[in-house]
């Protein structure tokens, strides 16, 4: 709306400028004209000076020395007037005569007038009349009715020259004549095309302004969208703008929240990582110091399998850390891509099948294919992890039941129920946490060791980073049987 007001007040303004130019221009002609006729009249009508009076009559004027003949002059507008005039003016056809002039004698007394309506009147007080009587530059714009002066009334514009004698002494005044009417014609048409062309030029203009305050304002809101996000902890990919002073907006919020995160990251990290070493690294040095004394070689070897067993786990901590840090700081674009789950599950069944078959589980498992979208080497992780829980947690000869489904067009979702002791109360909140574990009773000593606790907090993390989430539950399986249930979710994210 302002812009479109300014845009029309301009408009405005110029054509005010422009009709003032017109008006400008043809008060110049007029000007010509006027002395031209003059001149005329001085040439050919002016009687011998020495010459001391004439015959009076209704079509000279006459003083002591001087006497302007406009008989002439009246043959000749008389003569205008009836000539066929067809001029195309731009747009504008011209076909009569739209000039008048009239003439008055020293006294302002009118000798000649083209309209025949203004014959012996004094305009010696008209200002066109008077000034040029005084010697000075007479011009003026009238109403053509006195008693029609509103603003919209017809209007006249009148350029005088002074008619001199051989003595250069003034002894009249032509004055010429010109409808405003005339002039305004013309910039009327010229007016409307101009309006048009800047109605057109202000509708480009909203347009313009409209689709630049769409781009900006979604814009904000994918900065504003993109630092939420980063506030609620989730993952998510840096917007990227052509224009140069958004992008770096985007960045300095990255920037920002990256030096942030690192910082309470590494500290959070360096004290969980401290805690869980504490265990296996006291473990082995009690055990080393207690293979410095003698003992019975089953003794020692017992010892020995605890220090191999503790190196073991401060091994899978360091490298499950380093996958799941490697995975939280992930800013690099997922590899989305449609992919079949089936396959995928089968895979890692058969990677896992000598575990399987040591604990004689039952495995239920769907046999139709189904396509799903998403990062599949995360998504691979992802079941990777809940299928090692669920085998790790089924008892022998135990039942493993694996469903997935694509929920909707944009959603899918991954089940795995194990059969076992339900989780405490207490620890289901918790199961997500960093190094949070629960210790396995069931299966040989290769299974009964406490896990690295990081496995679903690895998970969540690649559900966030698919706008999904993960949740664990006790439940029973449609036999009636007890035990936990693992399920994944996820949408369908845009590549």
């Amino acid at each position: 709306m302002i812009l479109g007001s300014l845009s029309w007040y301009i408009v405005n303004y110029a054509i005010e400028r422009l009709n003032d130019g017109m008006r400008q221009s043809a008060e110049s002609v007029m000007v010509d004209m006027s002395h031209l006729l003059a001149a005329e009249l001085e040439k050919q009508y002016r009687i011998d000076p020495n010459k001391a009076e004439l015959e009076k009559t209704t079509t000279q004027i006459t003083t002591t020395k001087q006497t302007i003949n406009t008989q002439a002059v009246e043959q000749l507008f008389n003569g205008i007037k009836r000539r066929d005039i067809l001029a195309e003016i731009y747009q504008i056809k011209k076909t009569s005569l739209d000039t008048d002039i009239y003439i008055t004698d020293q006294k302002g007394i009118v000798i000649y007038d083209s309209t025949n309506k203004n014959t012996g009147q004094d305009f010696s007080q008209w200002r066109d009349v008077r000034l040029t009587l005084e010697g000075k530059y007479g011009a003026r714009t009238s109403f053509i009715d006195p008693d029609k002066t509103a603003d919209d009334d017809e209007k006249i514009m009148v350029v005088a020259a002074p008619i001199r004698s051989a003595s250069n002494e003034i002894i009249g005044v032509l004055s010429v004549i010109k409808s405003i009417t005339s002039l305004e014609n013309h910039l009327i048409t010229e007016s409307k095309q101009l309006k048009n062309y800047a109605l057109l030029l202000v509708i480009f203009a909203i347009i313009i302004g409209y689709l630049f305050s769409i781009w900006l304002t979604k814009s904000l809101e994918k900065i504003s969208e993109y630092a939420q996000n980063l506030a609620q902890g989730m993952k998510t990919i840096q917007p990227r703008f052509w224009d140069n002073r958004l992008d770096q907006l985007s960045s300095s919020v990255t920037t920002l929240r990256n030096q942030l995160d690192g910082k309470e990251y590494v500290e959070d990290y360096i004290h969980s990582l401290t805690h869980e070493l504490k265990t296996p690294i006291t473990s082995i040095r009690g055990a080393t110091e207690l293979l410095l004394e003698d003992m019975p070689a089953q003794d020692r070897q017992k010892f020995l399998n605890n220090i191999a067993s503790s190196n073991n786990r401060m091994a899978q901590l360091v490298e499950k850390m380093l996958s799941l840090a490697k995975l939280e700081s992930q800013i690099a674009p997922l590899e989305l891509i449609d992919f079949d789950i089936t396959e995928t599950l089968h895979r890692l069944l058969e990677e896992r099948q000598a575990l399987i078959d040591s604990k004689s589980i039952k495995l239920s498992t769907p046999s139709d294919s189904c396509l799903v979208y998403g990062d599949r080497m995360l998504i691979r992780q992802a079941i990777a992890n809940l299928l090692d829980n669920a085998i790790t947690f089924c008892p022998s000869s135990g039942q493993i039941d694996i469903q997935y489904q694509q929920a909707s067009s944009q959603s899918y979702s991954f089940d795995v129920f194990n059969q076992g002791e339900h989780i405490p109360d207490y620890a289901l909140p918790r199961l997500y946490e960093r190094f949070f574990s629960m210790p396995a009773k069931n299966g040989p000593d290769s299974l009964t060791a406490k896990g690295t606790g990081l496995g679903l907090s690895f998970v969540k993390e690649i559900m966030k980073l698919h706008s999904g989430s993960i949740i664990i539950h006790n439940t029973q399986n449609d036999h009636g049987v007890a035990g936990v249930q693992a399920t994944l979710a996820w949408k369908k994210l845009n590549s």
